[in-house]
């Protein structure tokens, strides 16, 4: 399993936010944990969420490099969503109660971003976290480790 990447200054916290600005819409967001739930369990596909902040240009690198281009291949792959750290929009939980964006990073302990993480349909995870950008030419590489690795493990090989 994969070690988190090293933090580095390729990180962003919320303190530094700024307007987005950038032109580039977040990727699929949460509507009901649940159902992304069954989707896992069904698939035998890895939920890949995505913690993000408006501004930071790290987030903007992964979003755009690595994550945007698994999001369209809807087949394969992991399940991908977009939760900004900061966002006071609502979603269903696995409880089925309401949370906001901000709150459920707060529950996963998400302070630092970009911050990916492989979890299954009980938001355990399947590989280690990736935070910040420790190796941004290698960075596509280690996701892709992780995301092999956490199929593997979600399906038991």
């Amino acid at each position: 399993m994969l070690a988190a990447l090293p933090l580095s200054t390729s990180l962003c916290r919320p303190a530094r936010a700024q307007s987005r600005g950038d032109g580039h819409e977040p990727l699929t967001r949460i509507d009901d944990l649940r159902v992304l739930a069954m989707q896992v369990k069904q698939q035998q596909r890895p939920l890949l969420l995505f913690f993000s902040l408006p501004g930071c240009p790290f987030c903007l690198e992964v979003r755009r490099s690595h994550l945007a281009p698994l999001a369209v291949d809807a087949g394969r792959g992991p399940l991908v969503r977009e939760i900004d750290i900061t966002s006071r929009r609502t979603f269903v939980g696995l409880d089925g109660r309401n949370t906001t964006e901000s709150e459920f990073a707060g529950t996963q302990k998400v302070r630092i971003v970009p911050h990916v993480a492989l979890v299954d349909a009980d938001l355990t995870p399947l590989a280690e976290p990736m935070i910040g950008i420790g190796s941004p030419d290698f960075y596509g590489a280690y996701l892709a480790d992780a995301i092999e690795n956490a199929t593997r493990r979600l399906r038991g090989r």
